[in-house]
């Protein structure tokens, strides 16, 4: 993805390699996490660690993080890798209205709001967990 937009970051093998201390480090101490950079300290809020290791356990995965602000529009190329399905689901998706449109003026081309496209991915999984809670439950209870 090149837009400004979105960003997607990989970690090379040498990279994951010193993800998992990082990881280790910021659980070791909590939220309190300071960065110095120079002659300057500053401790980082809470929210920016739940990020980092967020994102640097992903790394260590070997995942590759897309990150998106949520107030952007995307192409439905960009939708379809947020997603991780074909842009041409992305189309099926925008016909059926379940991805509004803006197309812009004097063109054929469209964007899709970045919130809508999270907020599907949100349904997606969501829906994911319960069929597999359901499975789960099937399964205890000898059905399977």
């Amino acid at each position: 993805m090149t837009s400004s937009a979105v960003s997607e970051i990989h970690a090379t093998a040498s990279e994951r390699e010193g993800l998992a201390e990082v990881t280790r480090l910021v659980v070791a101490n909590g939220s309190l996490v300071r960065l110095t950079v120079g002659d300057s300290e500053v401790e980082l809020p809470p929210s920016l660690v739940a990020l980092i290791t967020a994102g640097a356990g992903a790394l260590e995965r070997g995942d590759a993080l897309a990150v998106v602000s949520e107030e952007v529009e995307v192409s439905p190329s960009e939708a379809a890798k947020l997603l991780g399905v074909s842009r041409q689901y992305v189309d099926r998706l925008v016909a059926k209205g379940v991805l509004p449109v803006r197309r812009l003026p004097q063109s054929r081309y469209r964007k899709i709001s970045a919130r809508s496209v999270l907020d599907h991915l949100a349904v997606k999984e969501s829906k994911r967990e319960g069929i597999a809670s359901i499975l789960d439950a099937a399964e205890q209870a000898g059905l399977q």
